[in-house]
């Protein structure tokens, strides 16, 4: 499989690469990304996810609707569906490998002299005497054999495909992963690279025929290595199965289909990615958030006394009859407020969907209904405060290929007063996926 190949789909539930029964495969993502290279998609995607992975996500909520997955042994599982597996073994190999217990594999055995019996001072203290006095040797140590490679290259090659990783296919700095330990593996990737690789050798670098060539001949390899590695170890046996399934990814072998690496739904990933998008806006940063759903908000962007703070006002808002409502995003600018909802729709709905026939309230409607409430909650708490002056807006923010404003229809007109906004999405991913750079990877 050739990134060049796999085909883009835009997708409102099942966000990654999939799998079709024909083993053909299709890289399905968020709406407002399909004009993008698959190969520079699937990058920005994995950086996404991996920033994701780092939220508080409420895996009780979101295992059986999302499918976010639970770390362990095979297939990872999270409710009835499957998540951030992935026959491409990204995740496994450059998010779960510690590279500082690597160094322990990359220990090379050494050789005795060709011919030991030159010395033969040195091995008096293993002879034996006879009643005689003779001297004789019951064994004597001969030279050890090891082959071209050995157990400490699988280190080698995996430092260079995760340089390669790293630096041709996310284009970021390793460092971000590595930290104190990318001297060594720069070190150690370019010593395999020089006895082994070609200067054009890459993954990801180059035509689809020179990536083809590198990938058979570092396949090579790693069965090279493994025929002359002993004595073999959990933690090579790790790292070996690590490398063989990203190498040997796309093979009939595993005849899986549908989500092969992804997310179930990507409704909680908008979020998350809207409220980082919400912090980056006007002047104040989280003092513009006067309350926020903040369990899909991203490690290092509030403090306690922040989170703290929101739960008071959530509960003091818009609390009511055994309800605890928790909008998206609340801001303060000043005695402008505006309550916003992220929704993640292929298309924005400007008019009001109504009860079906059978009696039944349509999504659309219910998110509509939502948002009035929370609009009237907080306009009955500010006159409860005696803070007429206050304006309230709402805004509803949906995913799309271009950033714009969109007026709803309908009379009478909202009271408090709604807008749509369509945000591009391709502009938030990046902002969203450039905190991968900015903590090392769990």
């Amino acid at each position: 499989m050739q990134l060049d190949e796999i085909e883009r789909v835009e997708s409102g539930g099942e966000v990654g690469l999939v799998r079709d029964g024909d083993g053909r495969y299709l890289l399905k993502v968020p709406y407002g990304m399909a004009g993008m290279d698959s190969g520079e998609a699937l990058s920005l995607l994995y950086r996404c996810f991996v920033v994701f992975r780092r939220t508080r996500r409420n895996r009780d909520v979101l295992a059986a609707r999302d499918g976010t997955e639970v770390r362990g042994n095979g297939r990872e599982r999270a409710g009835d569906g499957l998540a951030f597996h992935d026959a491409l073994g990204l995740d496994e190999l450059f998010d779960r490998v510690d590279p500082r217990s690597l160094l322990s594999l990359s220990e090379r055995r050494g050789r005795s002299v060709d011919d030991p019996y030159r010395r033969f001072d040195r091995h008096l203290h293993r002879a034996l005497f006879d009643r005689r006095g003779a001297t004789y040797l019951d064994y004597v140590q001969g030279p050890r054999k090891t082959g071209q490679l050995g157990k400490a290259d699988i280190v080698g090659l995996y430092c260079f495909l995760a340089l390669d990783f790293y630096r041709e296919f996310l284009q970021v700095d390793p460092l971000c992963a590595w930290g104190g330990f990318l001297g060594e593996g720069e070190a150690l990737a370019e010593a395999f690279h020089h006895r082994y690789l070609s200067a054009a050798d890459s993954l990801y670098r180059g035509d689809a025929q020179s990536r083809q060539r590198s990938l058979r001949h570092l396949r090579h390899l790693l069965l090279c290595i493994d025929r002359c590695a002993v004595p073999r170890d959990a933690r090579y046996h790790q790292l070996h199965d690590a490398l063989e399934r990203y190498l040997n990814a796309g093979t009939d072998r595993d005849r899986h289909t549908g989500l092969v690496w992804g997310v179930k739904d990507f409704w909680a990933v908008w979020e998350s990615i809207c409220l980082c998008h919400g912090l980056s806006e006007g002047e104040g940063g989280l003092t513009r958030f006067h309350t926020c759903d903040d369990q899909h908000l991203p490690q290092g962007l509030s403090s306690h006394a922040a989170e703290s703070r929101w739960r008071e006002q959530r509960w003091k808002l818009f609390a009511r009859n055994h309800i605890e409502r928790r909008p998206d995003l609340v801001t303060q600018d000043g005695e402008i407020w505006t309550v916003v909802d992220f929704k993640y729709y292929p298309q924005p709905r400007l008019d009001r969907p109504k009860w079906s026939e059978d009696a039944k309230l349509a999504k659309e409607e219910r998110d509509f209904l939502n948002l009035e409430a929370y609009g009237l909650l907080l306009c009955n708490h500010l006159a409860r405060e005696g803070l007429s002056e206050h304006r309230v807006g709402l805004e509803m923010w949906l995913p799309g290929e271009r950033a714009r404003w969109l007026e709803p229809i309908g009379e009478p007109a909202w009271d408090p007063p709604l807008r749509v906004r369509v945000l591009a999405t391709t502009d938030l991913i990046k902002g969203y996926a450039n905190r991968y750079q900015r903590s090392t990877l769990a």
